[in-house]
């Protein structure tokens, strides 16, 4: 299994694979529910401390489980009312023997969800469990189990969701009908799809994970659908600072960025790739708009070009070319503009650097059509696009792009030989291995002009600083969405603007530095 801070997502296949391992092992799936329900109770009592907790239990492995979280917290002092959903004898074997124990336990008899004081009760309660399904679930919801989640919904209590909120389908983004609506999920062992796809994942509240007594054994050859890097694994890729360093240890980045009307982006994306600890920044820009820069940006150095109403039209000057000679790393594309000059320019500087690239936004689009140009970045390129920068690449619909954006991002990373960072929610990350990371870390005050050059800053910031491509795409991803939670904790995300962004990135690399 990937270690506590780097967790893998599984689809739902592949979790039963597992279990079927294990219990092939010698270990029972009791031993199994045991562990899963023993953790998620003391998670609830650790954290949520309640004094009346509703437990709905299911039919399946999920309703085992709840049993095994209702048995713990009433064997802490906790007042429990347990309720199933079908009875007791339809359940399964495993489910039953978790049933057996709680009532021997002493807790009170366990009743059906079609009882009279469960409405009331659930609007009593500090806290419901919801054990109702678990990831096997492929078809709406209807019935007494469509009533029972109307009624959680419908109440105020705190919902504590066991591996996946009843509703939800393991492997699909979409929302197949009513589903609950968690406060908390704990995910069993595992992350699955709809942990992390959109709009399922809106269902599922803040999503932790839980371990599991799987064998060593159980876990081989597993399929990973996706993997999570967590603040741990975040930590361990964040490039190391010498305290003998200067600002050549630090990276050299040269920035080529900025047209008439679109300075900002040239603002933003040099300010974070500073704040992503670069000792040294530089910024190609066209010569009619240095003054605004220069007076902007007092921490960078600007190289002034020649220009065309504002855009960049080529790169003939001594100073770009020693600026070339001396940067470990370029960050092409914010703000740059599609004149046709300027993505010739972009073009003859892609072909003549050797060292690592982050390509963004206008600078995407002079990759189109240019396949062979595609081809000589592999093995030292970071792209960044959007569903519709993507889909100008590859001639698939943006939609299409955005339905699929884990298998999208793998298929063009592994295709060219490149890092692709597809932005959106969740960001997928795309190795040229054929790995998918799905970034865990943001809210929708990054849906606005400008944060992009901000994750494009970052991400080379980080590359100039030591980072492998991968790592420093996986850290700008991470950083650049835990800067918009940090500035949710005082303002609304809405209110969000990538100067605030940039605003919130030393606290929240103090966060993940420890």
């Amino acid at each position: 299994m990937a270690g506590a801070d780097e967790r893998w997502v599984v689809k739902a296949c592949d979790q039963r694979a597992i279990d079927e391992r294990a219990v092939a092992s010698g270990v029972g799936l009791d031993v199994l529910m045991e562990s899963a329900g023993t953790n998620a109770a003391d998670w609830i009592l650790e954290r949520l401390r309640p004094r009346r907790v509703v437990v709905l239990a299911g039919p399946g492995g999920n309703g085992g489980d709840a049993f095994v979280v209702a048995r713990c917290l009433h064997r802490a002092g906790v007042e429990v009312a347990c309720h199933a959903l079908v009875p007791v004898s339809a359940c399964s074997p495993a489910t039953r023997r978790m049933s057996d124990r709680l009532e021997a336990s002493g807790a009170e008899p366990i009743r059906s969800t079609s009882d009279n004081g469960l409405k009331a009760a659930l609007h009593r309660a500090d806290c419901a469990v919801d054990g109702l399904f678990g990831s096997g679930l492929t078809r709406p919801l209807s019935g007494e189990a469509l009533r029972v989640v109307g009624w959680l919904n419908g109440s105020k209590t705190k919902t504590v969701s066991l591996d996946l909120p009843s509703g939800l389908a393991s492997d699909a983004g979409e929302v197949l009908g009513e589903a609950v609506h968690a406060d908390v999920t704990l995910a069993m062992a595992f992350l699955k799809p709809a942990h992390l796809l959109y709009p399922a994942a809106g269902s599922c509240g803040n999503t932790l994970v839980v371990d599991v007594a799987y064998p060593e054994s159980a876990l081989r050859a597993v399929e990973r659908w996706s993997q999570v890097c967590e603040r741990g694994a975040i930590r361990r890729r964040l490039p190391e600072r010498r305290p003998d360093g200067h600002k050549g240890t630090f990276g050299r980045i040269l920035v080529i960025a900025g047209s008439i009307g679109m300075t900002g982006a040239a603002i933003l994306c040099c300010r974070a790739a500073l704040r992503a600890g670069a000792g040294l920044v530089s910024l190609a820009v066209p010569a009619s708009l240095d003054p605004i820069l220069e007076t902007a940006l007092p921490e960078v150095i600007t190289i002034p070009l020649p220009d065309e109403g504002g855009c960049l039209v080529g790169t003939a000057d001594v100073r770009f070319d020693e600026a070339i000679e001396r940067a470990d790393v370029l960050a092409v594309g914010p703000g740059l503009s599609r004149a046709a000059a300027t993505l010739d320019m972009v073009r003859a500087t892609l072909d003549r650097f050797a060292g690592p690239i982050v390509l963004d936004a206008d600078g995407l689009h002079a990759l189109v059509g240019h396949e062979g140009l595609l081809g000589r970045l592999a093995g030292h390129t970071v792209l960044t696009p959007h569903p519709g920068e993507l889909g100008a690449l590859t001639g698939l619909p943006p939609l299409n792009i955005d339905a699929a954006r884990r298998d999208r991002a793998r298929a063009f990373a592994s295709a060219h030989g490149i890092v692709l960072v597809l932005k959106g929610r969740p960001t997928a990350i795309g190795l040229p291995s054929g790995k998918v990371y799905l970034n865990p870390t943001g809210n929708d005050g990054l849906a606005t002009g400008g944060s992009g050059d901000v994750l494009t800053g970052l991400i080379a910031g980080f590359a100039a600083g030591g980072a492998s491509l991968a790592d420093a795409a996986l850290v700008g991803t991470y950083v650049h969405g835990l800067a918009a939670e940090v500035y949710a904790r005082d303002c609304a995300p809405r209110t969000l603007i990538p100067s605030d962004l940039i605003e919130r990135i030393p606290e929240a690399l103090r966060e993940i530095e420890g």
